[in-house]
């Protein structure tokens, strides 16, 4: 994995982009130590704050400070974790589209924007303090009408970067 993630990142940054990895099945610490290892200007980070605190439980704020450097892009979702979770059992479900098996409801849920566990006025600050100046695309992948928590999120997200 690491060679091979090697030489997509020194790809993309031979042709002047990134290669994003999103967290969430790991730890912060443990994917920085990855892209540490990687050591190539072409891998970077998509931050979903939800997706740590809904299956690692690591916290939001602490991992952009964990992954500064590394952070090209953020989604602005939320979530709640309900109950312990492998990681990696949940990430295998989705990769082999065998979601049917895990019972989601029991382990996290994807909420709307500003209504879970993400300190967003702290995860923001945060993003200022490393220099993000990137696009926070909302992300709502669940719910009874996305589009209208989409909406929500755009006047939450005005709000609090007002």
């Amino acid at each position: 994995m690491l060679a091979a993630c090697r030489e997509l990142g020194d790809y993309a940054a031979s042709r002047g982009v990134t290669f994003a990895i999103e967290t969430g099945p790991e730890l912060a610490l443990t994917l920085k130590g990855f892209l540490d290892a990687v050591n190539s200007r072409g891998i970077g980070v998509n931050m979903d704050p939800a997706n740590l605190v809904m299956v690692t439980g690591d916290d939001p704020v602490q991992a952009v400070r964990t992954l500064g450097r590394y952070i090209v892009h953020t989604h602005a979702k939320d979530g709640v974790k309900l109950g312990p979770c492998d990681p990696v059992q949940v990430y295998n479900a989705f990769a082999d589209h065998n979601v049917e098996g895990l019972d989601f409801g029991k382990l996290f849920d994807e909420v709307p924007l500003g209504e879970g566990a993400v300190k967003w006025d702290e995860y923001l600050a945060a993003l200022k303090e490393i220099g993000y100046r990137g696009f926070l695309t909302i992300e709502r992948e669940v719910g009874n009408d996305p589009a209208a928590d989409i909406r929500r999120a755009v006047e939450f997200l005005r709000a609090k970067i007002a």
